[in-house]
């Protein structure tokens, strides 16, 4: 069983030891993505996995598709055009001081300036049995928009689900208007069978009633567009500690998880390990009872590591669900 994803690649710049970025003349690379970190967390659960993306067609571009290769992620389908990769640094937060993320120009990168026309849809979806398309793609240019719509409509000609991620980011929407993005997102969700998102891109991208509790919302959205499932995390805090609860809404309903305490060392790259955590469930036709409680748990493995790919096992998730959430203890 094979899992691709259409995406882009980022370099991430970390400030070592958490410092700020005028601290340090030294940096910390990975690369990164929401299809990157899906499906390195999938393949640290055992499935063939696939990106379909652009790099730079230099040795930046090279140590990138390298560095997919180390994650368990093959990078047959990556394109290599161009000179460019999208950056960000990240400076890690601590205690009452924020994480930090400043981006460099992601729409002038290898990805951001591909069209449909770089991508051999046929040979890329072959023997595919999920594909995965972060929304990020609606809303850089119009090439990435083209191309995901395209992996879309091929990928329902193959009946091949779509599992796609509302990540939706107003500050990369400044030429694009509210209205614009709703139609791109309503008509990609037509081909959509899983989707990840939370109630805000309900209300506030789609339009959906503010006076609507979590659990009718939801279980709208997976009825009028016909889902196999749409999930999420919303997170909490009590007396100064950190929980994260997962749901997930199908046909027979909303389903929520306990909360689960997490000790942040790295807020970024949380989300797509959730998210992860659901597919394999879903992938291995577990019950809700035993999917919700996988992901939260990868999810909150992902917090207490740095970068954003989570390399969590499953027999380590599995562990840490089985020892009831505790962290801090030593494994010989």
């Amino acid at each position: 069983m094979t899992i691709a994803a259409f995406g882009e690649v980022m370099l991430r710049l970390t400030v070592p030891e958490h410092l700020m970025l005028e601290q340090t003349d030294q940096l910390q690379m990975s690369y990164t993505g929401t299809g990157v970190n899906i499906l390195a967390s999938l393949a640290h659960f055992g499935h063939a996995t696939s990106l379909i993306s652009a790099l730079p067609d230099n040795r930046l571009g090279r140590t990138a598709a390298g560095a997919l290769r180390r994650l368990g992620v093959s990078d047959r389908f990556v394109q290599f055009r161009g000179d460019h990769l999208g950056s960000f640094f990240v400076e890690l937060g601590f205690g009452n001081r924020p994480e930090t993320v400043t981006y460099q120009n992601r729409l002038a990168s290898a990805f951001g300036t591909s069209s449909e026309h770089d991508y051999p849809f046929g040979a890329s979806l072959a023997d595919v049995n999920l594909l995965h398309i972060c929304g990020i793609s609606l809303s850089l240019t119009a090439g990435t928009r083209e191309a995901a719509f395209n992996y879309a409509e091929q990928a329902a000609k193959r009946a091949i689900p779509v599992c796609f991620d509302f990540n939706y980011r107003v500050a990369l929407n400044h030429n694009n208007s509210h209205d614009q993005m709703k139609g791109y997102y309503e008509r990609i969700l037509q081909r959509s069978s899983i989707v990840f998102g939370s109630r805000r891109d309900l209300t506030d991208l789609l339009g959906y009633p503010q006076d609507r509790d979590d659990e009718s919302l939801f279980a709208q959205f997976v009825a009028q567009h016909h889902l196999t499932a749409f999930a999420g995390t919303r997170r909490l805090t009590h007396d100064g500690r950190d929980y994260i609860q997962g749901f997930l809404c199908d046909a027979s309903g909303v389903y929520w998880s306990d909360q689960q305490e997490v000790m942040i060392l790295d807020r970024i790259g949380g989300g797509d390990a959730y998210a992860a955590g659901i597919l394999h469930g879903l992938l291995e036709r577990w019950p809700v009872s035993r999917t919700l409680p996988f992901a939260v748990a990868n999810a909150a493995l992902a917090h207490a590591q740095i970068g954003d790919s989570p390399l969590a096992t499953t027999d380590q998730v599995e562990a840490f669900i089985a020892n009831h959430g505790v962290t801090g203890a030593l494994v010989r």
